[in-house]
């Protein structure tokens, strides 16, 4: 019992003795100290403040009018230059479309002529098909020809080949410009597929 009864005693003591210490080390001091302002302009006036309010609001709303009125004009060059720039593409996309229709028509011809030249095998039947490629210079004759995939058929083939070794040049390249003629027909591939 004489156990508990000293350390309930050092455990008050040292409660206490914390309790001091805070006291002790935790009091503020108050000094006076005299100083003296200069400077200082004091409102006393709500009004004043009010108007200085109104006169950031104002200066913010007329940079944000600056800034709005710049964006609308760089939004502005941006819409021409887009509406620009879709102006050509479409103008772009009509010429591809009138060089499509003319390669189109011109191949149609190259391959109605060259089976009028073909001379059908008994062999050949229906759906058979040969490719060949085809080089051609710019006044449009035939400078070299190679088969590039097979009918299958020796005899379909070499008719195909005869027909267009026959044709010998295609006229109706004369009439395109460089840049299509270059693209299209200097070197391209021909299926051949009689019906």
């Amino acid at each position: 019992m004489m156990k508990w009864l000293t350390a309930l005693f050092f455990s008050i003591i040292v409660h206490i003795l914390i309790f001091l210490t805070y006291v002790l080390f935790a009091t503020e001091s108050v000094e006076k100290t005299t100083r003296k302002i200069t400077n200082v302009n004091f409102l006393n006036d709500e009004l004043q403040v009010k108007e200085e309010v109104r006169e950031r609001i104002k200066s913010q709303e007329k940079s944000v009018k600056k800034q709005d009125s710049e964006d609308l004009k760089a939004t502005k060059n941006k819409e021409i230059e887009n509406l620009q720039e879709y102006l050509k593409e479409e103008e772009m996309q009509k010429r591809v479309s009138d060089n499509a229709d003319i390669i189109e028509q011109i191949s149609y011809k190259v391959i109605k002529d060259i089976e009028a030249l073909w001379i059908r095998p008994n062999s050949a039947k229906a759906g058979m098909f040969a490719d060949f490629n085809l080089s051609i210079n710019r006044s449009g004759i035939i400078e070299n020809v190679e088969m590039k995939k097979t009918s299958g058929d020796r005899a379909f083939d070499r008719a195909a080949l005869n027909a267009i070794r026959k044709y010998k040049q295609i006229k109706y390249v004369r009439n395109l410009d460089d840049q299509t003629f270059q693209a299209y027909f200097s070197n391209f591939t021909l299926r051949f597929r009689p019906e």
